[in-house]
């Protein structure tokens, strides 16, 4: 799972959108080929489930009027005066007559009661059929059809029809045969194939072929050999299933059946699974190969407008980590991009202007680290950072600098007094009077509190003294007023020269600090209102 994961969130926007459209493109297509397809095979089968029951309904209605025929013609033979009263020679004669007309029989024979066919020339040459099936039918007093048999004298398939010949007391007195080849019915089932595999075949009960669309009956393989296909099992025990199976020439094919001539004759009409899909999978390859001509077009189409779509993203992603370095002003040329989709081109103009204002709100911040929000005096972070620096230099030049440490007195009080409000107002008050009195060598900052610190560049103590001494004169001089108050003001303050011996470690402006902290302490301990200067 976690290699999948890997190789999805590692894609580009181009390789993603390639992937999308070519999974689009293969849904799509599936979507359409497998309804199609299924829909479609149940309608090939049902043509050709269609087409094989006209077929084999023809065929047995033509089987059933051909038996019918020929055993009418035997039958009719049979109820002749000359059969009744045994009158064989003019009975033979007829028989003569009969096949000179018509050839479909291959003989036709009077049987005599005793079960045999004796020659009219020849007394002595006689055959006996007494223990055949048809003969004992006859006894029976049965008209009958044979299946399929071997000639015992010619050894070619026949088909033998037979009725009894009757008295007038319905007493037998022998049978009349015809004898018909399978010539005549093979030549006509020949043209009732159908489609370029499509099969009748017309078999006996026992599954033996009485003859085919193809003619199998000149192969004595199929004739002694029963019919061994799944067709055959169906029709033996009514099962209509339309499922596919092994056909008798070896291929998968589709069949249906039906029952001729007393469930005597079965009619079995067959078709190749290859036939019946053939125009169905030629067209599922053409669909196929539209869509992976559409999918190989689209892929490209998707390279293109991906291209497109990520040369403004690799602008703004480049642009990200220019920001992310520190040039906040960058800009995105938009030519560059002027053929961009309209929204990538209003996010790089967003980008623009956002960089615009980052530029300005880092400024505003940076501004604002280093800036007092209540006095719009420099910090304590900027005293420590920028006035640090500028002391390294003037002592690196040889220049005395000292520290003032500033304190309102009293100022707990003028907040108790007249709340917090004015309080702030006193601050900025002091924060202005000391940025209006300390000259342009001195940076002032608010410290904390009411505490403010006091850099003296290039001024020794004696200057910084003096410095202090003005500025705790002009804090009372100039009392905070408004309309509703007036609030006198004094201050105390602790001065510290630089000095070059420090306890290791202790950083220059810090040890500084410490120590105009502690004059600052002396000051205030000392009465208030005043200026110390560190010994």
């Amino acid at each position: 799972m976690r290699p999948i994961y890997s190789f999805f969130s590692n894609q580009t926007i181009k390789m993603r959108f390639q992937l999308w459209i070519g999974v689009a493109i293969v849904a799509l297509a599936f979507s359409i080929i497998v309804p199609f397809y299924f829909i479609e095979k149940k309608d090939r089968l049902d043509e050709a489930e269609n087409q094989l029951k006209q077929v084999i309904t023809l065929q047995s209605l033509y089987i059933e009027r051909w038996n019918q025929e020929k055993l009418d013609t035997i039958k009719r033979f049979a109820v002749s005066d000359h059969a009744k009263f045994h009158e064989i020679g003019d009975l033979k004669r007829e028989f003569q007559d009969y096949s000179r007309v018509n050839s479909e029989f291959l003989s036709i024979s009077y049987i005599e009661k005793d079960g045999y066919i004796r020659s009219d020339t020849d007394p002595r040459s006689q055959l006996y059929v007494g223990d055949r099936l048809y003969f004992k039918q006859a006894l029976e007093k049965k008209s009958f059809i044979s299946g399929v048999i071997i000639s015992k004298d010619s050894g070619r398939p026949i088909i033998t029809f037979s009725a009894p010949v009757l008295g007038d007391h319905n007493d037998f007195k022998g049978a009349v045969l015809g004898v018909v080849t399978l010539e005549m019915l093979n030549s006509l089932m020949k043209q009732l194939s159908f489609g370029e595999t499509g099969e009748v075949y017309v078999l006996d009960s026992d599954g033996n072929i009485v003859t085919a669309s193809n003619d199998t009956s000149k192969n004595e393989e199929f004739v002694n050999a029963p019919m061994k296909t799944e067709i055959m099992q169906r029709a033996k025990t009514g099962n209509t299933s339309n499922d596919s199976y092994i056909g008798f020439r070896g291929e998968r094919v589709y069949g249906q059946y039906k029952w001729s001539t007393g469930k005597s004759w079965v009619v079995v009409g067959e078709i190749t699974q290859r036939e019946v899909f053939q125009k169905l999978n030629q067209l599922s390859i053409a669909i196929i190969i539209i869509s992976l001509i559409a999918l190989i077009f689209s892929i490209g189409a998707a390279v293109t407008i991906a291209s497109r779509m990520e040369r403004p993203i690799r602008y703004l992603l480049r642009g990200t980590k220019i920001i992310q370095n520190g040039n906040y002003d960058y800009q995105i040329d938009a030519d560059k991009i002027r053929m961009a989709p309209i929204e990538l081109r209003q996010l790089v103009n967003t980008f623009n202007l956002m960089s615009d204002k980052l530029k300005k709100n880092i400024s505003l911040l940076e501004h604002s680290a280093l800036v007092d929000q209540l006095t719009e005096i420099h910090n304590r972070r900027y005293m420590m950072q920028e006035g640090n620096k500028q002391l390294q230099a003037s002592i690196a030049a040889g220049q005395m600098c000292s520290v003032m440490m500033f304190d309102i007195d009293h100022f707990k009080k003028i907040n108790d007094t007249y709340g917090h409000l004015v309080g702030d107002r006193v601050l900025h008050h002091v924060a202005s009077i000391l940025q209006r009195h300390s000259g342009t060598d001195t940076i002032v900052a608010r410290y904390g509190g009411e505490e403010f610190i006091l850099l003296a560049l290039r001024k020794n103590a004696q200057e910084s003294v003096s410095l202090a001494e003005d500025l705790r004169r002009h804090i009372m001089e100039e009392p905070y007023s408004d309309e509703q108050v007036t609030v006198r003001l004094t201050a105390s303050i602790g001065v510290a020269e630089y000095s070059p011996t420090l306890v290791f470690g202790t950083m220059v402006l810090e040890d500084m600090v410490s120590r105009a902290d502690h004059a600052l302490y002396r000051a205030k301990s000392g009465g208030r209102n005043r200026v110390e200067l560190d010994q």
